[in-house]
């Protein structure tokens, strides 16, 4: 669950950098990354505090776009100690054996079929996320506005966990699937 969390926050810290312009720094204070799924038959949402993101994109010129995006698991927060507990233990994230849930995108595509409005765009990059060791192709859809030097980006993903080896018998009624929200904000790089 921790893993497919992480690696939603990952995509969404590397979207977000994408922003606009050629080169964007995350500003990683206006930025957050959340995620939500179920446990026991109930809601289970938290926040991941430690990420950041090498982002290059010009939303008119996509020809070397790309985002490079990391992001410490031991950072995800569940809103509970036995929650956090188990995304920290061997059979969750084990951020003592993979500190780090990785997205390298390897090219970023506006989405034409998107309904945006008043200035926004849609993209998709595709990429591989890594948890864990290990790595599947991965999609993140988002959306950018750049006003004055400043970009915002907006996705959304969902994660199998199992996918990424995050879980074990003692996570019992724990979901399966893991949604990755991502706003990320990002200034022009001088």
């Amino acid at each position: 669950m921790l893993n497919g969390l992480l690696s939603g926050l990952l995509l969404v810290v590397s979207v977000q950098s994408l922003a606009f312009a050629s080169d964007w720094q995350v500003d990683t204070d206006a930025s957050t990354i959340t995620f939500e799924t179920t446990a026991f038959g109930g809601p289970v949402s938290g926040d991941i505090s430690d990420f950041e993101a090498g982002i290059r994109l010009n939303p008119d010129d996509l020809s070397d776009a790309m985002i490079d995006a990391r992001v410490g698991v031991a950072s995800l927060d569940a809103g509970s100690t036995s929650y956090n507990d188990a995304l920290n233990a061997s059979t969750g994230l084990a951020p003592d054996d993979h500190p780090d849930a990785l997205f390298v995108s390897e090219n970023i595509n506006e989405a034409m079929d998107c309904l945006a409005e008043n200035g926004v765009r849609c993209f998709v990059a595709n990429g591989t996320l890594v948890i864990r060791g290990v790595a599947q192709p991965t999609t993140l859809p988002f959306t950018l506005t750049i006003s004055e030097g400043r970009a915002l980006a907006d996705g959304e993903l969902s994660i199998a966990r199992e996918d990424f080896g995050i879980g074990g018998p003692s996570w019992g009624d724990a979901g399966r699937d893991v949604t990755i929200h991502l706003h990320i904000e990002a200034v022009a790089a001088e």
